[in-house]
C-alpha cells in the first residue's frame, strides 16, 4: 500500500465501501460555479498494479496484519546483518525497459549498501542488487492482477521467489490460501506444500502457512517459529520475572548455606570445649 500525505482536499468524500476494495486517487472537477472540487476516483486495473505517489491502494484488517507481521518477524530475522533489507510499501523502479514500477507489499533484497539510508523508491540500477523475494496479500478487488499479471510482470523482472496470501469467505467461514512460485531458469514453477501446508521459501530460509489466521514463518533449519516484537517483548518479560525468581531462591539458598555454615562453627567449636573440659578432669 502507497502511503502518501496528501493535502487536504477542497471537498473530499468519505471512501464508500467500494472505494476501500478498488483504492482510489483525488482528481480535480471543475465546478459550473468556476471552484474547484476534489474528488475521489476508483483506481483502474493498471494504477493498481502500477501506483505512482498519492494513489491510495485498497486494504483491509487482514491485509495489514499479514503484511505487518511479515515485515516484524523479518525485520527482526535480519536485524543484524547490514547487507539485508525488508521493505514495504516502497515503489521498485526496475532495470528492465517498458518494466513500470511496481509497489508490493512487502520484498526482502540482499546484498544492499547503506541499508539504514531513507529511500522513497528503490532503485534496482542504483542499489546494483534486485529483490529476491516478494509478498503480496490479495486484493479482493484485484484477484486477477495479484494472481496473475503481477505474476508475469514479476517473473519478467527476475524475482527469485513470489508468494500470494489470499483470504475468500466461504458459507461464512474464512478460507485461507498460501500460493509460491519459484524462478527456474527464467520461469515460474509452483512451490509444493509440504503436508502442514507450508511453503518452502529457499531465498529466505522459511517455511511460509497461514495458521488460525496468522501468518506463520518457521526456520528450515531449525523448525523454530519467526517470533514477532511483541512475542519477544512477552518472553524477554518471562525470563526476567524468572531469573529475578531464581536469583531469589539462590539468596535464599545462600542465607541457609551462611546459616549452616555458623552453626556448624559453633558446634565444632562446643565440641572443643568439651574436650578441653574432659581433658582436664583427667588431668586433675
Amino acid at each position: 500500500m502507497v502511503n502518501t500525505e496528501l493535502l487536504p482536499p477542497a471537498v473530499a468524500t468519505e471512501p464508500s465501501v467500494d472505494l476501500a476494495e478498488t483504492g482510489w486517487r483525488y482528481v480535480e472537477e471543475v465546478q459550473p460555479d468556476g471552484t474547484i472540487k476534489n474528488i475521489q476516483v476508483p483506481l483502474t486495473s493498471m494504477e493498481f498494479l502500477h501506483p505512482e505517489e498519492g494513489y491510495t491502494l485498497p486494504s483491509n484488517s487482514f491485509h495489514e496484519d499479514v503484511t505487518s507481521d511479515a515485515r516484524d518477524m523479518l525485520r527482526g530475522r535480519y536485524e543484524e546483518d547490514p547487507t539485508v533489507g525488508v521493505f514495504t510499501d516502497m515503489s521498485i523502479e526496475w532495470d528492465i525497459p517498458d518494466l513500470r514500477k511496481h509497489c508490493p507489499d512487502l520484498f526482502v533484497a540482499f546484498g544492499i549498501r547503506n541499508k539504514e539510508q531513507y529511500r522513497s523508491t528503490f532503485v534496482v540500477r542504483d542499489e546494483a542488487v534486485r529483490p529476491v523475494f516478494v509478498l503480496e496479500v490479495v486484493s479482493p478487488g484485484y484477484r486477477k492482477e495479484d494472481k496473475q499479471t503481477k505474476l508475469l510482470q514479476y517473473e519478467q523482472a527476475g524475482i527469485s521467489e513470489y508468494v500470494i496470501i489470499d483470504r475468500r469467505t466461504r458459507r461464512g467461514q474464512a478460507i485461507y490460501e498460501v500460493l509460491g512460485y519459484r524462478l527456474v531458469t527464467g520461469r515460474y514453477l509452483p512451490m509444493i506444500a509440504d503436508d502442514d501446508g507450508r511453503i518452502p521459501c529457499e531465498t529466505i530460509g522459511l517455511w511460509v502457512s497461514m495458521q488460525d489466521g496468522r501468518l506463520v514463518l518457521e526456520d528450515m533449519e531449525t523448525g523454530e517459529r519467526l517470533l514477532k516484537s511483541t512475542e519477544w517483548k512477552a518472553r524477554s518479560t518471562e525470563w526476567e520475572a524468572s531469573s529475578t525468581k531464581w536469583e531469589a531462591i539462590s539468596q535464599e539458598l545462600s542465607a541457609e548455606n551462611q546459616e549452616l555454615k555458623a552453626q556448624k562453627q559453633e558446634l565444632e567449636t562446643r565440641l572443643r570445649e568439651m574436650e578441653a573440659e574432659r581433658e582436664g578432669r583427667r588431668s586433675s
